[in-house]
């Protein structure tokens, strides 16, 4: 039988909920079936979430930041900070288009020379500044990639959520 507060299964011979000790309808037809359990709180949600074992890393990023107390402020600024990877990309992009450039009029105007005067008319700094270049943008990269999963795992979680309550199965408390 299934407890109509909290919707445990209990024993049909019990009195009492084993999970919240409200008193048991001895009557079957308050009993409720696996389709028709209520879910009163977040956490109760939680427990329709797949096992922890069996997620990926950034799944279970995504269902702590969902679970979390401040989940609309967190899913905010990751928001925001999806939004300054990008900007950041456009701007390290221009960055490396420059440098290329001044290489590629310094190649232009060195093009007479041996490889060590070239090298040495380049100066080194500018062929390290491009090497660092590419690696931060290589880096935001990576990083614009994990936060972008991260905002589509919390989306379908979010979805998850929404059709519970469409359901009329889950109650915000």
């Amino acid at each position: 039988m299934y407890c109509s507060y909290c919707g445990a299964q209990n024993a049909d011979d019990d009195a009492f909920c084993g999970n919240c000790g409200q008193k048991l309808s001895g009557d079957s037809s308050d009993a409720q079936t696996d389709d028709d359990l209520v879910l009163d709180s977040r956490a109760e949600f939680a427990m329709l979430r797949p096992p922890e074992a069996e997620m990926r890393p950034l799944t279970k990023i995504a269902y702590d930041i969902h679970d979390a107390e401040q989940s609309k402020t967190i899913s905010a600024v990751l928001s925001v900070v999806f939004v300054g990877l990008c900007i950041g990309m456009i701007a390290n992009l221009l960055e490396i288009f420059d440098k290329m450039n001044k290489l590629t009029y310094t190649l232009k105007s060195t093009s007479g020379t041996k490889v060590s005067e070239w090298y040495g008319e380049l100066g080194g700094t500018n062929t390290m500044d491009l090497v660092w270049l590419c690696v931060l943008f290589a880096s935001l990269v990576l990083l614009f990639i994990v936060i972008g999963k991260i905002k589509l795992r919390l989306k379908k979680i979010n979805r998850k959520e929404k059709r519970f309550k469409a359901k009329g199965i889950y109650l915000d408390i």
